[in-house]
């Protein structure tokens, strides 16, 4: 269902009429890269938006990918970059890898954590905070659910 939810929100962006903003799909190899620098395996909901998008800004929404810089990106929305700096700074752990800044202070990072049997691998919010305490909040199940959600919201204040 995470695949699918990721083609419903695709529908939802196109027939709002605004902008798609996407870097442009990244590949098999890149994305493998990616994973390696990364130390993780990234959920097959997240491999496929990377796929098809590269990373992608819709609204005032921005979901963090792989963009032409590839490893060597030094700035958001690289996935590489913004994982590796907030992993740095102990503001996401070794097992996290963040797609979205709240623009107010958390981040929205897939957590890769834990069941690794599992097919669905839960987004979480980490505050600032997390350094201190390790406190996160599961906001959805995959990454698809979150994507759609996000998408969703952004329709309804258009």
């Amino acid at each position: 269902m995470d695949i699918e939810d990721l083609k419903k929100a695709h529908k939802i962006m196109k027939d709002s009429g605004e902008e798609i903003e996407v870097i442009g799909g990244a590949s098999e190899d890149m994305i493998s890269k990616a994973e390696v620098f990364l130390g993780v395996r990234f959920p097959e909901d997240y491999r496929y938006f990377l796929e098809k998008y590269g990373a992608l800004a819709f609204e005032a929404e921005e979901f963090y990918g792989i963009t032409k810089d590839g490893l060597e990106a030094k700035s958001v929305p690289s996935v590489i970059f913004a994982t590796k700096a907030a992993r740095d700074r102990g503001d996401i752990s070794e097992r996290m890898i963040i797609i979205k800044s709240s623009g107010y202070g958390p981040s929205f990072c897939i957590d890769t954590s834990g069941d690794s049997s599992s097919t669905s691998v839960p987004v979480v919010e980490v505050d600032f905070s997390f350094k201190r305490g390790g406190i996160k909040k599961q906001v959805a199940e995959s990454f698809g659910e979150f994507f759609l959600n996000e998408i969703e919201k952004a329709v309804a204040e258009l």
